[in-house]
C-alpha cells in the first residue's frame, strides 16, 4: 500500500451552482397579510444602529446594498404550511399543536425571527435566498469566500 504525503489544495475558484423546485404552499398575498403591519413595526423600530448580520462577522466590506430585514427561520410564503410538532423541537415556545395561525404570529413578529442583512447577504450571490446553507454559514466565519 503507498502512503502520500500530506499536500496542500492551492487557493482556488470554484463556480457552483444550485438547482431545485420549491412547493409553496397557498398563501395570501405579502401585502393582505394581516401580521404584515407587525413585521414592519419591528423593521422600523429596530432599523436605527442595525449592521448586517454577516458583515459583523466577516467585516462589512463583505457588505453591498441597503440593509434588508430576513426571516431567520421562515419565511412568510411558507409558515401556514408549517409543521407544528417539529417547530417546537427548536422552539419550544410554539406548542405542538399550534395553529397555522399561530405559527404564522410568531414567525411574523417574533424578534428571534428576523436579520438585518445587507442586499447582498440576502438576496445577492452571498445571499440567505441564493447560497447554499453550508456557504451562507460559512461566510459569516471566512471573509470574501462568495463573491459576486
Amino acid at each position: 500500500m503507498t502512503t502520500h504525503p500530506h499536500r496542500e489544495v492551492a487557493a482556488h475558484d470554484q463556480p457552483a451552482t444550485h438547482r431545485y423546485t420549491m412547493h409553496f404552499p397557498a398563501h395570501e398575498p405579502r401585502e393582505d397579510d394581516p401580521h404584515y403591519a407587525a413585521f414592519n413595526a419591528y423593521r422600523k423600530h429596530h432599523r436605527q444602529g442595525a449592521a448586517c448580520y454577516v458583515g459583523e462577522r466577516a467585516g462589512h466590506d463583505q457588505c453591498a446594498g441597503n440593509l434588508e430585514l430576513h426571516h431567520a427561520v421562515l419565511e412568510f410564503a411558507v409558515a401556514n404550511a408549517a409543521d407544528a410538532e417539529a417547530l417546537h423541537k427548536d422552539f419550544p415556545e410554539i406548542s405542538e399543536h399550534a395553529t397555522a395561525e399561530e405559527i404564522t404570529d410568531w414567525a411574523e413578529s417574533s424578534p428571534g425571527q428576523f436579520r438585518w442583512l445587507c442586499a447582498f447577504h440576502h438576496r445577492g450571490a452571498g445571499g440567505a435566498h441564493t447560497a447554499s446553507h453550508a456557504d451562507w454559514t460559512a461566510q459569516l466565519y471566512v471573509p470574501g469566500l462568495i463573491s459576486r
